[in-house]
């Protein structure tokens, strides 16, 4: 099989997988030596971060996936809504973004025993990370989860939340101030 042939292969190969490939099953899979994969893939890489892409191929402990450029992510967003991630997923990665760090055993008292699955799966698409904390595990969010939803970095998401968190006191705030003009403007006409 010709490196042009094997190339379009891998690629249509990286783009269909919900999961990074190694170079052991595309070994398999199109019966070729991984040392060639590594090669055809390395030269994909290479000409995936010239502007003209919108894609780039992830290379994680797992393997190989193409994924969207970060810079894009937000204008094609609303085409995948992450259906790849069940709420039982995005549950565990919200709340590992917002209270970033946090302890494994703190979101098994929130979700429960099913958090143990969930951390592995997130962990294996390069979501978060894990350290060893006494008895339990330490998670935060990767610079992979940051491209996935298309931040500049994981402390973005920790930006976005204190913003959220200043639009809710503002609206609060704006909230009681309102009710204390409407209360004052019945007291006056009551009067």
């Amino acid at each position: 099989m010709g490196d042009e042939r094997l190339r379009s292969k891998l690629e249509a190969a990286l783009y269909m997988s919900n999961e990074p490939l190694s170079l052991k099953d595309m070994s398999k899979m199109f019966r070729a030596d991984e040392e060639r994969i590594k090669i055809v893939i390395d030269d994909m890489k290479g000409e995936f971060e010239l502007p003209m892409h919108g894609v780039y191929i992830l290379e994680t402990e797992q393997g190989y996936q193409i994924r969207v450029k970060p810079e894009h992510a937000n204008s094609v967003r609303r085409l995948t809504p992450y259906k790849d991630l069940g709420k039982g997923l995005l549950r565990v990665l919200a709340l590992v973004a917002y209270k970033q760090p946090i302890t494994q055993s703190e979101i098994v008292k929130v979700i429960g025993n099913r958090t143990y699955e969930y951390v592995k799966v997130l962990k294996e698409k390069g979501l978060i990370s894990t350290t060893k904390m006494g008895r339990t595990r330490g998670l935060v969010p990767t610079k992979e989860f940051a491209n996935y939803f298309g931040l500049e970095s994981p402390d973005d998401v920790k930006k976005f939340f204190e913003g959220v968190e200043k639009t809710a006191e503002t609206l609060e705030h704006d909230e009681e101030e309102l009710e204390e003009v409407l209360e004052e403007e019945q007291n006056s006409a009551q009067a």
